[in-house]
């Protein structure tokens, strides 16, 4: 709310005070008997007059000094007017006739505030309450039945006793207290709309609409007699007065209170005046009440019946939107990780099982997208490819987002084979434009074939789609694997050859183990490089014709080592490097560097030893003639047990062997050296 101007507010306040000292010698002679007669009939004709003139000019200033919520502040106004009004008119004119008319024109004026007042308080809550709960007016509804059944169980009856006189003299009379009734059903109302949290300006004009009820109540019952209780009802009206002009000064600053305290009160409230209800209709069984009052009573408990049926459906809408929003990728509406976790576990226990293709997928491109366009830019691509992951996949299975730039994918193998729909999936989640290109690597894992549950599928084809996007041209390990085979073609072009024959074998061996992508890559990319560690070593050590010295085989046997720590300069080749250090180990223990023995010995690192073995005797040396397939196995099979891993030099021997170097050696016999 905006605040009004300093020195506005002040003075009103200050005229509130002012006010305030009149309604207090008001009450003093009221109900002390301060003075003699003459003093009485002053103060109490012309100071009580004031005191309702003054607060209404209070009330039109707020309108007229501060533009927010004017409206209401001015319908208030006008209402409180009007009473000031109908008191000045009985005042001057009703105070000398005798009997005084019932009902006056003081009357019509007095019961004109209500429809200001009524107006009033909409505009407020309208004002006040940015989001209207759907429930409020249920809340006001049974706020107000709740209050006019314990008025007409409790009131009316003894102002309908004190009553007589004209039909119209009963009715006029009793319009008051139920306009009163209506006043504080209204606010009811806004205060549920509010969700209970009530300001400074609320609390005020609550006070005030309780008075005005009270003071009504009080007058109609004894009659017009003059009496203590008429004299305590002639000071709550100007006193109700006052509070709503002090209201209308008021910040609507919220008074505190947690949020979970208001919601505590939405339930609250309606629950403390059914319970009041209640209460009444146990007390009507020992005691008339009326049927007035138990029809009241009745309705306000459908009220509540009402309510709760509402809430119990907005509950289930409410947990609806939560467990969709639990399931669901906020950015690209498609389903989370959660929700592709209870599809596999589901998928797994049907009985019987259905064949499907679970594919993990990751952007290649997107990182450097996102850096270069910004995030919001990212954000709107991730959301263009869920949609057409969503498009693409939907007459197969469900697509899905995992976080950042993982998606993944759950679907049928009846419609379509695996590979072909993932390939699917891989061509909506790429894009290209100018200055950039965005496409996926993919791991497939079948199920159930390949995995039992839910955590093995996801793991296998996590694996397999890393192993596949080290594979592709433009990754990390792809782009440094090409740099170093590089780097040795300028320094050994033979050598080069020479490794290039052991990846191929290494790679026939390794599909006959039946090793998962990323082993197969991992072995492939450590048979390439496995001597990489030769660049460290001198040229005339590296291309001696004779013997090495011992000090030449210490530096000889480093080369693993180095081959190591070049390859770990790249994290993307690190699974590598460790397989390249123990590539030169025998199974006796006999080799180097660390001397590792059996199973110590990586399997990588054992198949690549009888690899690159087998080359060397197929392809020959300067020194040595090439031998034949059949001889060099024979050779392999010799040094099974000490040299080799016996089991593996069986899958060797068993592998698919053709090689350029065993086809081109394979006519010519030599003897073994």
């Amino acid at each position: 709310m905006t605040q009004s101007p300093p020195r506005a507010r002040n003075s009103a306040f200050l005229s509130l005070a002012l006010l305030g000292g009149l309604l207090a010698l008001y009450a003093a002679v009221t109900l002390g008997s301060l003075g003699g007669g003459d003093v009485q009939d002053a103060v109490g004709r012309w100071v009580y007059d004031a005191v309702v003139l003054g607060a209404a000019a209070v009330v039109l200033w707020r309108a007229a000094a501060v533009t927010e919520e004017r409206g209401a502040w001015l319908a208030l106004g006008l209402g409180l007017l009007l009473w000031a009004a109908g008191q000045t008119y009985y005042s001057t004119v009703l105070y000398y006739a005798s009997p005084a008319p019932f009902p006056s024109p003081s009357d019509a004026f007095f019961l004109a505030f209500y429809p200001a007042s009524y107006l009033s308080l909409v505009l407020l809550l309208r004002s006040r309450v940015a989001h209207l709960e759907s429930l409020a007016w249920v809340d006001g509804l049974i706020g107000a039945l709740a209050i006019a059944g314990v008025a007409a169980a409790l009131i009316f009856p003894p102002v309908l006793e004190s009553l007589g006189g004209s039909a119209l003299g009963v009715a006029v009379s009793l319009a008051y207290p139920c306009a009163d009734l209506v006043l504080l059903g209204l606010l009811f109302g806004g205060l549920a709309a509010s969700s209970w949290k009530s300001d400074r300006t609320w609390l005020p004009i609550a006070g005030a609409l309780i008075l005005f009820a009270v003071s009504d109540v009080v007058y109609l019952s004894v009659g017009g007699q003059s009496t203590e209780a008429l004299n305590l009802a002639s000071v709550g009206w100007p006193l109700a007065f006052l509070l709503l002009a002090a209201a209308s000064w008021l910040p609507g600053a919220p008074a505190g209170g947690s949020a979970d305290a208001g919601e505590r009160r939405r339930i609250e409230m309606p629950l403390c005046l059914a319970t009041t209800v209640v209460a009444l209709l146990a007390i009507g069984s020992f005691q008339p009440i009326g049927a007035t009052a138990v029809g009241l009573g009745v309705a306000c408990l459908l009220a509540v019946l009402v309510r709760l049926a509402f809430t119990f459906e907005q509950n289930k809408r409410i947990l609806a939107r939560t467990r969709g929003e639990a399931l669901t990728d906020a950015l690209t509406g498609l389903a989370n990780r959660r929700q592709l976790v209870a599809d596999l576990d589901a998928a797994l226990a049907a009985r019987p099982a259905e064949d499907q293709v679970l594919a993990l997928y990751d952007l290649d491109g997107f990182k450097a997208y996102n850096d270069s366009y910004g995030h919001p830019a990212g954000d709107d691509l991730l959301s263009r490819l869920g949609g057409q992951l969503a498009a693409a996949i939907s007459p197969y299975g469900r697509g899905y987002r995992l976080g950042g730039d993982e998606f993944c994918i759950l679907a049928s193998t009846h419609p379509a084979p695996g590979e072909e729909i993932c390939l699917v999936a891989e061509e909506a989640l790429s894009d290209r434009g100018r200055g950039f290109s965005v496409t996926a690597s993919w791991g497939m894992v079948r199920i159930p074939a390949e995995a039992a549950t839910a955590t093995d599928a996801l793991r296998i084809a996590d694996r397999r789609m890393y192993a596949k996007k080290g594979l592709r041209a433009d990754s990390a390990r792809s782009q440094t694997r090409g740099v170093l085979l590089r780097v040795l073609h300028e320094r050994e072009p033979e050598l080069e050859r020479q490794l290039d024959g052991v990846a191929r074998l290494a790679a026939a061996v390794g599909r006959r183990l039946g090793l998962d992508a990323e082993e197969q890559d991992v072995l492939v990319r450590a048979a390439e490089l496995h001597d990489i560690g030769k660049l460290a070593i001198p040229d005339e050590i590296l291309h001696k014709p004779g013997a090495l010295t011992d000090s030449e085989w210490a530096l000889m046997r480093k080369h693993t080592v180095i081959g190591e720590r070049v390859l770990e300069a790249a994290p993307a080749l690190g699974p590598v490097a460790k397989v390249v250090r123990s590539t030169h180990e025998r199974w006796d223990g006999e080799g180097y560097p660390d001397g590792l023995a059996g199973r110590e010995i990586p399997r990588a690192s054992r198949v690549i030893f009888i690899c690159d073995a087998y080359n060397a005797m197929t392809e020959g040396r300067p020194y040595k003639r090439p031998l034949t397939r059949e001889q060099a196995l024979d050779g392999l099979r010799e040094g099974a047990g000490t040299q080799f891993d016996p089991e593996l030099v069986k899958v060797f021997a068993e592998s698919d062997l053709e090689t350029p170097a065993a086809a081109g050696s394979s006519a010519t016999a030599a003897p073994p050296a």
